[in-house]
């Protein structure tokens, strides 16, 4: 990934490129009209000015202005567990004023455990887990793996299973014998004919209420249970926030819990927007709203729903520990399991393009005052050839400084 990003060229330097044979172009013409005025009082120093001029021109520092910055802030980054896949990902990612995490596994720790059962009817609560985790064996969602988890370490035996669908972000089905049992969301059953009851309703909305995630279960056209889960938000999670709040980006939420459930788990975020209910095929819809709204967007995630997002956005971020389409699709990978790693991502970003321009300030100062020396016959060849380098030698500096800096302050 290192020798990708440094090898990849930034937006900007784009623009140094097209300048550079302009550059060029206008050097050889100051020399030209230098040679042609000097050459009516003297030739000798008509030749020398005019070398002066070919010589003191560096082009070379203008070049390497941006290169030499993204190979310092990719190494420098990945020394801390921020890994930039291109160098134009730097450049956006600067640019960058909105942040949107997906919940679960991003800003949470991605671990769900079934905290409680309810059974509706005369079924036992063991029995009501061991239906639910036979119908979720096939499925890859995080929730699934946490009802199966809970089987298992209750040493339940599952049963057979034929028929099953899975409907991404709403629930999965199947048939255990004649009997048809199906696992989701409220909305999903009540799409599927089944009806909840006053009682069961209010249920789902005092857990829903202190962040515990509800999917139901419904044997035939019965609703017989509920299945409580929960996650925790990393360590480091209102930290980050806060940190992007504090620099003036503004920060989103998007999960496809419920409302009552994103409130109450992200709580401690402080005053963010919340987006739930979000379907994973609507996750780069919302993206692609905000940036029609004139932000800058960058997502960050983690799981296979979420890699349209991550494409969609003008930044993706993906964690290392998340799956490897998600992995694939981002332009920055976080190694290191800290969230934390979004807002140094950010900094060394803003450090890299601020140093870009310095450096191409520096390149374009050094010609702007030499050059005219020259023209002027007060730069001799041999001053010219040593001074020359300085120029390039300032830009190499200024650009190993982003390294120094993004430790310390990430520090």
């Amino acid at each position: 990934l290192m020798d990708e990003a440094q090898a990849s060229k930034a937006p900007i330097q784009s623009l140094a490129d097209r300048i550079v044979p302009w550059f060029v172009l206008a050097t050889l013409t100051l020399a030209t009209i230098t040679f042609l005025y000097w050459w009516q009082f003297d030739f000798e120093t008509a030749l020398l000015a005019a070398t002066s001029v070919l010589v003191v021109t560096c082009p070379c520092a203008f070049g390497l202005a941006t290169p030499m910055s993204v190979a310092v802030a990719t190494g420098a980054g990945a020394s801390r567990g921020v890994l930039v896949k291109r160098g134009e990902a730097l450049e956006q990612l600067s640019r960058v004023n909105h942040v949107v995490f997906d919940k679960t596994g991003t800003l949470t720790e991605g671990r769900l455990r079934v905290s409680h059962l309810e059974s509706f009817g005369d079924l036992d609560e063991t029995e009501l887990l061991r239906l639910a985790a036979s119908v979720e064996q096939h499925s890859e969602h995080g929730i699934a793996t946490a009802i199966c988890d809970s089987a298992k370490q209750k040493r339940l035996q599952l049963a057979e299973i034929s028929g099953f669908v899975s409907t991404p972000g709403k629930g999965v089905k199947a048939s255990i014998g004649n009997q048809q049992v199906r696992v989701g969301t409220a909305a999903w059953l009540r799409e599927q004919g089944m009806s909840i009851s006053s009682e069961q309703a209010q249920q789902l909305t005092v857990n829903e209420s202190q962040g515990v995630s509800c999917v139901l279960v419904a044997s035939d056209d019965e609703v017989v249970g509920l299945l409580g889960l929960m996650d925790e938000l990393r360590e480091d999670a209102a930290n980050t926030v806060q940190l992007l709040l504090a620099a003036g980006l503004k920060v989103t939420v998007l999960s496809g819990d419920r409302q009552a459930v994103v409130d109450a788990v992200t709580a401690p975020l402080g005053d963010i927007s919340r987006q739930a209910e979000v379907l994973p095929q609507d996750k780069s819809a919302v993206i692609r709203q905000l940036q029609q709204q004139g932000d800058v967007v960058a997502m960050v995630g983690d799981g296979i729903n979420d890699a349209p997002a991550l494409i969609q956005a003008d930044v993706g971020m993906a964690m290392a520990s998340g799956t490897d389409v998600s992995v694939e699709s981002a332009d920055v990978v976080l190694s290191h399991q800290e969230l934390n790693k979004v807002a140094e991502a950010r900094q060394l970003a803003s450090r890299t393009l601020k140093t870009i321009r310095q450096n191409i300030v520096l390149s374009i100062s050094y010609n702007v005052i030499m050059v005219p020396l020259a023209m002027m016959a007060l730069v001799s060849p041999l001053v010219a050839a040593i001074t020359m380098p300085m120029s390039s030698l300032l830009v190499i500096a200024n650009a190993a400084r982003i390294g120094r800096i993004f430790k310390k302050r990430a520090g």
